[in-house]
């Protein structure tokens, strides 16, 4: 899905200011040091498929299902401009997507979750991950960690990936919980 979404007009250079403005953010994140401006200027990413309130929804729900903490997290991986970006390319190759996201979104608007107070939200999530809306958590989660978990942030200052690193030994777990047969 994704690599054909890098061969739609604009895929490329979309995908290459993605992956630019997330290692701007991760470098500055955590240091007091505001970043420089991303080279999309990703504050004004103007989506492509949702709609403004849409957007904003997707962009707060992927921020509660990976927050920013001592690690950052969906907001500084750019995640929500990924998605409306892959989503949007659908329309040439998987039609059936963006009616999921469409159906998604509107389940969303439809529990008013744009109104709802930081602390509902949150509530509103947990309670779709097993239960109502549960086919909505379930599309947002899945792209949500494919979007975090491939970008820079998420594959390199988060999970720490090296490259193709040669470990001369194996290191052992330190917790002992894990010690016990």
């Amino acid at each position: 899905m994704i690599l054909r979404a890098t061969a739609v007009a604009g895929g490329s250079e979309f995908f290459s200011g993605w992956l630019s403005a997330a290692q701007t953010r991760a470098h500055a994140h955590g240091s007091g040091v505001k970043a420089p401006p991303d080279p999309h200027d990703w504050a004004a990413y103007k989506p492509q498929f949702f709609s403004p309130e849409d957007f904003r929804n997707l962009d707060t729900f992927t921020a509660i299902l990976i927050p920013t903490d001592d690690t950052p997290g969906a907001r500084e991986a750019c995640v929500a401009p990924f998605i409306d970006f892959v989503v949007h390319a659908a329309a040439e190759y998987a039609p059936e997507m963006q009616k999921r996201w469409r159906k998604a979104t509107a389940w969303l608007r439809s529990q008013g979750f744009g109104e709802l107070t930081p602390e509902q939200q949150v509530a509103l999530v947990r309670r779709m991950s097993g239960g109502t809306g549960s086919a909505a958590y379930n599309l947002i989660k899945e792209m949500t960690v494919h979007a975090f978990y491939t970008s820079r942030v998420g594959l390199i200052d988060v999970l720490g990936y090296k490259g193709l690193a040669y470990l001369s030994e194996f290191p052992a777990c330190t917790h002992p919980e894990h010690h016990r047969v």
